[in-house]
C-alpha cells in the first residue's frame, strides 16, 4: 500500500477500497427522480381539474346505470290478504284537506280554515254543517263534557258537543257554533300539536316539537307529561323525525302512542307507565317502512288497530298485540307507485288519515274510514263477508 492509500485508510477506513461512481450515472439517477416528480405533479393537477369540473357540472345521475330505484314489487297485495272492500266515497270540497275525527255517526274533516261535518251510513255520506275558524286546523278531537257528578243528566244534545282543535303550538276549544270556549297556550314555543284524543275526563295532546304527550283535564289544567326518557321505567323516549305523532285511546284504559322513529306503537297508562309495545321497521308487509311510521292510527272496539303509513300508502289491520291480520286496500288503490318515490316537498304524496265507525243501520259492524287528501275524498271500507285474516310475523315487547 503506497503512502496516499495509507493516508486515506487512516482518515476513512470505512470507505477505503470503494470504487468511485461515474458522474454520468449520477446524472441519470437525478433525471429519473425529476421525471417522477413531474409526472406526479401532472397527475395531481389533472385530478384536481377533474374534481373541480365535476363540482361545476355534476352528472345528473352519478349512480351506475344498472342501479334502478323501484317500488314496483310493493304496488299490489294478493287479493286474499285484503280483508276489507270499498263501500262508498264522497268528495271533500276544499283546497287543503288535512285530518279526520269521528264521533258517533258523524265524521269531521279539518280543511282550509273550517271543520266540515259528514253524516255516515251504510249507503253513503252526506255533507252537512261547517264550523268556520280563524286559523288553519291541523288536527282535531270531538266529544262531549262528561255528565255532572251530582247525577244530572245533561250533555245529551248536539249543543253539548265540543271540538278540541290543534294548530301550531296551541289547542282551541270550540262549540259547534264556532264559539271559542278556551285556548291552551301553555305547551311552550317549541310545541307542534299533531293529535288530540278525548278519554273521559282527560284530554291527551301529542306534541311533536317537545316529543311528549300532555295530559290535560277538561278545564284546561295540565296534569302531566308522558313519554320522557326513563331507563328505570323502560321508557325509550319518543323519536320524531317529522311532524307525525299520533294517538288513540282504547276502551281498556290504555293510551296508544306511535313512536314513529322506531316504528312501533306503545301503550301507556294515564299515569305514564309503559305497559307494552309492538311494531318493527321493514318493507315487509308486517313492518312499518320509511323514516317514521305509522303516520296515523285508529282503534276498533275489540282492540284491533288500523294503521296508515306515509310514503307508500299502506293501510293495514293489526291485532291488539301487533299481529298483522290483513289489508284494508292495496296501496295502488290510493295512488300510483310513481308518486311514492317523490322526495320533493311540493310534490310529495299527501298522507292518509284513518278512523273507525259503526254505521247506524249496522251498529254491530265496524267500518274503516280513510281520508285521502291527494284525491280529496273520504272513503268507507266495509269488512269482506267471510273474509279470513291473513297471518304474519309480529313484533311485540313489554316494558
Amino acid at each position: 500500500m503506497d503512502t496516499r492509500e495509507k493516508h486515506a485508510f487512516l482518515l476513512h477506513p470505512s470507505v477505503a477500497g470503494l470504487k468511485t461512481i461515474p458522474r454520468g450515472a449520477l446524472r441519470q439517477e437525478a433525471l429519473l427522480a425529476l421525471t417522477c416528480v413531474v409526472v406526479g405533479l401532472i397527475i395531481g393537477a389533472t385530478a384536481v381539474f377533474v374534481y373541480r369540473n365535476h363540482l361545476r357540472s355534476p352528472r345528473t345521475n352519478a349512480l351506475p346505470e344498472r342501479f334502478v330505484y323501484t317500488l314496483d314489487s310493493f304496488v299490489s297485495v294478493p287479493e286474499e290478504k285484503v280483508i276489507f272492500e270499498p263501500a262508498w266515497q264522497v268528495e271533500i270540497p276544499g283546497k287543503d284537506v288535512r285530518r279526520l275525527a269521528v264521533f258517533e255517526t258523524k265524521a269531521w274533516v279539518a280543511l282550509d280554515d273550517q271543520l266540515l261535518a259528514v253524516a255516515l251510513s251504510t249507503k253513503g255520506a252526506r255533507l252537512e254543517e261547517r264550523v268556520a275558524l280563524s286559523f288553519p286546523p291541523q288536527c282535531l278531537a270531538v266529544g262531549k263534557l262528561p255528565p255532572p257528578q251530582n247525577g244530572g243528566t245533561g250533555n245529551d244534545s248536539e249543543s253539548d258537543l265540543l271540538f278540541w282543535v290543534g294548530s301550531g303550538s296551541r289547542v282551541t276549544v270550540l262549540t259547534p257554533a264556532g264559539e271559542v270556549r278556551s285556548e291552551w297556550n301553555f305547551f311552550g314555543s317549541k310545541a307542534i300539536i299533531t293529535d288530540i284524543v278525548v278519554a273521559g275526563d282527560n284530554i291527551f295532546v301529542a306534541d311533536a316539537g317537545n316529543r311528549v304527550v300532555h295530559r290535560v283535564d277538561m278545564h284546561g289544567e295540565k296534569i302531566a307529561e308522558i313519554g320522557h326518557r326513563d331507563a328505570d321505567r323502560g321508557i325509550l323516549g319518543f323519536i320524531i323525525p317529522s311532524p307525525y305523532f299520533d294517538l288513540a285511546w282504547g276502551s281498556d284504559g290504555l293510551l296508544r302512542v306511535v313512536n314513529p322513529g322506531v316504528r312501533r306503537i306503545e301503550l301507556y297508562t294515564p299515569d305514564g307507565d309503559l305497559e307494552i309495545f309492538w311494531g318493527k321497521a321493514g318493507l315487509d308487509e308486517a313492518g312499518f317502512c320509511g323514516c317514521c311510521n305509522p303516520a296515523h292510527i285508529a282503534l276498533f272496539s275489540d282492540g284491533r288497530v288500523v294503521t296508515a303509513e306515509k310514503g307508500i300508502p299502506r293501510v293495514k289491520i293489526y291485532s291488539a298485540h301487533g299481529e298483522l291480520l290483513g289489508w284494508v286496500a292495496s296501496p295502488e288503490h290510493f295512488a300510483p307507485s310513481s308518486k311514492w318515490q317523490e322526495t320533493r316537498d311540493e310534490d310529495r304524496l299527501p298522507v292518509l288519515d284513518v278512523e273507525v265507525f259503526s254505521p247506524p243501520e249496522s251498529p254491530n259492524e265496524q267500518w274503516v274510514l280513510v281520508l285521502d287528501p291527494g284525491r280529496r275524498v273520504l272513503e268507507a271500507f266495509r269488512p269482506k263477508q267471510e273474509s279470513q285474516p291473513a297471518t304474519s310475523d309480529h313484533a311485540e315487547g313489554t316494558a
